[in-house]
């Protein structure tokens, strides 16, 4: 499904063109030419745009117009140039197999010639890239790793070394993380944004797996969900290089070989005990690389660059910094309107049963989103399988019979015990997820069941002396029998002295 308020975000606030905007959107070029044309049509800017919601840009934008239809059916032309390298394969042959299979949108021999001969032409040649100052951030892992020593054992542990560097003034950035896993990926971005203390229109990342999900030849890179949420905080754009291109991203390319020859040459005899020691040194032998003059460049440095170039064309960092969070794009709400993560089972309007939804989970809450609107916020779940129900995501009739059922297990609770009552008064208190408090008083009447109401009450007890409210310390008790024993600071009753004139009485020790 094509995110349209980003597509026309694209179309309005950058200079991309159509097929550019159809590769990141993984739509047809004619796709994003029709919203261009409809756009101006309307008149209508972004300002205006960012304020409606997709509902009101379908009712705007799409007016029911057919698609313009391609003349011709292209082959993959880099798969006949292999081909046509096979011992006694010719153009002749390949186009037959095209014919075969092409349809409506055949082109005729001559012209297959033709357009093979076009792309043959274009093989070899190298194009000088210019970089506009502002545009494009490169980013990468450096292959070569520095290591941290254990202070006590010595052992050597590896640490990933990160670098960006900017196209037009080849400012360069690097930090050592411990993994390049997602967390410290966009740890190391955030990190990297504050260093420019600006941002970039373009981050250009390779295609590894922090970055980009999957790449097809008919869809193109799928970007990471954290890590596009993570670029449009910044008001950045993701365009990862093409696979197996490494002349897309030649700058950070040289970079990371001056960043290895910085860090790994210049630290190699020096011993690090930890990452903040280790960052402390590359970001001393960073600012010795960006304040060197560069002699084709008429001795400036990279800083001057920078400041020159890139930091007027870029744009300003949002107040808030990043808060890191996890996301899930396009999940299907169930028949019980809830939605998972990680075991837990998190509420939505009923409403929305059957509709697909974005997921975000930072480390204390789950935010649940529909068509970009939050439609849910929920306390994050750390015990697997249990639920967070809000009622007014409930139908009326499950919200009925959710209150007549908590009035009924709390009067059982009531009947049952002093000690049970209290028990479960505390477990609501500490918990503050009645969802959850609900499931441990049902587990409280199947404990009743077996054991009866009298230990019960002996082993909630005993849990409210310690403090405890997990229904797992009171099963525990009962299943060892220990209910009944006391605790460390229990007070016990004092014993009465006997008047036998043979025992001794409590003074005769001191």
């Amino acid at each position: 499904m094509i995110d349209v308020k980003n597509l026309l975000r694209l179309i309005l606030t950058t200079d991309f063109t159509d097929r550019q905007i159809a590769s990141m959107h993984r739509c047809s070029h004619n796709t994003a030419a029709r919203y261009r044309q409809r756009l101006e049509e309307e008149g209508l800017a972004w300002e205006q745009i960012s304020k409606l919601d997709e509902n009101e840009l379908d009712v705007r934008l799409n007016d029911g117009r057919t698609r313009r239809k391609q003349r011709f059916v292209e082959p993959d032309w880099a798969i006949v140039r292999a081909d046509l390298h096979r011992p006694s394969v010719t153009l002749r042959d390949l186009y037959e197999e095209y014919a075969r299979n092409a349809g409506t949108g055949l082109m005729s021999e001559t012209e297959f010639r033709r357009r093979y001969k076009a792309y043959a032409r274009t093989l070899g040649l190298v194009m000088r890239q210019v970089h506009i100052p502002g545009h494009e951030l490169f980013v990468d892992f450096s292959g070569k790793r520095p290591h941290i020593a254990n202070a006590i054992t010595g052992e050597q542990t590896p640490a990933e070394l990160f670098v960006g560097v900017m196209g037009a003034s080849r400012k360069t950035f690097a930090l050592a993380v411990p993994s390049q896993r997602l967390p410290d990926w966009i740890e190391a971005h955030d990190h990297m944004m504050h260093f420019y203390g600006a941002a970039p229109m373009l981050l250009v990342p390779d295609n590894l797996k922090s970055a980009v999900v999957s790449i097809s030849r008919k869809d193109g890179a799928l970007i990471n969900p954290t890590y596009s949420r993570f670029a449009e905080h910044y008001k950045s754009i993701v365009l990862p290089t093409r696979p197996k291109r490494p002349k897309d991203k030649a700058p950070v390319e040289l970079a990371v070989k001056l960043v290895q020859r910085f860090v790994l040459g210049k630290l190699r005899n020096r011993v690090f005990y930890s990452l903040s020691e280790l960052n402390k040194a590359i970001a001393e032998q960073m600012d010795d690389l960006n304040t060197r003059p560069m002699k084709k460049l008429g001795g400036k440095t990279r800083n001057q660059l920078f400041e020159e170039l890139d930091r007027p064309a870029m744009r300003s960092l949002p107040v808030a910094r990043y808060e890191y969070a996890d996301w899930k794009v396009g999940i299907v709400v169930g028949a019980d309107y809830h939605v998972v993560w990680e075991d837990g089972y998190y509420s939505v309007p009923f409403r929305l049963v059957g509709a697909k939804v974005d997921i975000k989970a930072t480390a204390k809450a789950i935010t649940v989103y529909h068509r970009h609107q939050a439609v849910a916020t929920h306390p994050k779940i750390f015990k697997p399988g249990d639920s967070s129900t809000l009622r007014e995501h409930q139908l009326p009739a499950h919200r009925s019979y959710s209150q007549e059922q908590r009035a009924e297990l709390l009067a059982w609770a009531d009947s049952a015990g002093p000690e049970i009552a209290s028990f479960i008064q505390r477990h609501f208190e500490h918990h503050r997820q009645p969802q959850a408090s609900m499931q441990a008083l049902r587990g409280l009447q199947s404990l009743a069941r077996d054991v009866g109401t009298i230990r019960l009450n002996t082993a909630c007890g005993r849990a409210l002396r310690m403090n405890a409210t997990s229904i797992m310390s009171v099963r525990s008790m009962l299943r060892r029998g220990i209910e009944g024993k006391p605790i460390e600071g229990d007070v016990l009753d004092p014993i009465e002295p006997s008047g036998h004139e043979n025992v001794r009485g409590e003074g005769y020790y001191h």
